[in-house]
């Protein structure tokens, strides 16, 4: 749930710090100019280049944040399940841990993890929409949130187009389905720690 969250929160001015540290490498997405004024301050604590390093190396723990939700999920699912859950979560899995890698390649090491990180983002948007799938099947968290999971991949590409930014626009909804999940979860487990 954190992991989503802290993805859903950082996306804007993310994006936006990309557009002022690299000022003309590509078009600005239409919602940029609306939004620019009011996320000054988070925007000008230092250079355009830092600041979105800044940015970068924050957003790099979404990943290793949301790897909890993803075992959580798969422990409340597997007895409901087969193999094809826990391939998907697998694939899941990997896709995270390569993300964050790759992330924190690109932001600490001067982009040297740009080529990793889209490599993980890809395998990460694909066990998403697996993981949705064995959800839905298996049956324990609400097919709404199994369906969110599902859209989450192939509607990385739209939220890409729209946000403007690699990483924050594929994981957007990825990060939406998994603050949904997470908090689902967090649900399920208030009988046991109220006890």
């Amino acid at each position: 749930m954190l992991g989503g969250i802290l993805a859903v929160a950082l996306t804007l001015p993310f994006a936006v710090a990309y557009g002022r540290a690299y000022p003309g490498f590509d078009v600005p997405p239409f919602w940029v100019p609306a939004v620019r004024s009011a996320l000054a301050p988070i925007l000008t604590f230092a250079s355009p280049v830092a600041v979105y390093n800044t940015y970068g190396r924050i957003f790099e723990f979404v990943y290793l944040l949301i790897l909890p939700g993803v075992i959580g999920l798969h422990s409340v699912q597997k007895s409901a399940s087969g193999r094809f859950e826990r391939w998907a979560t697998g694939v899941l899995v990997t896709g995270l841990l390569v993300s964050f890698v790759g992330v924190a390649g690109d932001y600490w090491g001067d982009g040297w993890g740009f080529g990793i990180e889209l490599v993980g983002l890809l395998v990460l948007l694909v066990g998403t929409t697996l993981v949705g799938i064995a959800s839905l099947r298996a049956k324990q968290i609400p097919a709404w949130s199994a369906w969110l999971a599902i859209v989450g991949g192939p509607g990385a590409i739209a939220a890409t187009l729209l946000i403007g930014h690699i990483p924050s626009g594929p994981t957007f909804l990825f990060a939406c389905a998994w603050a949904a999940v997470g908090y689902l979860l967090w649900l399920q487990c208030l009988p046991i720690v109220q006890r």
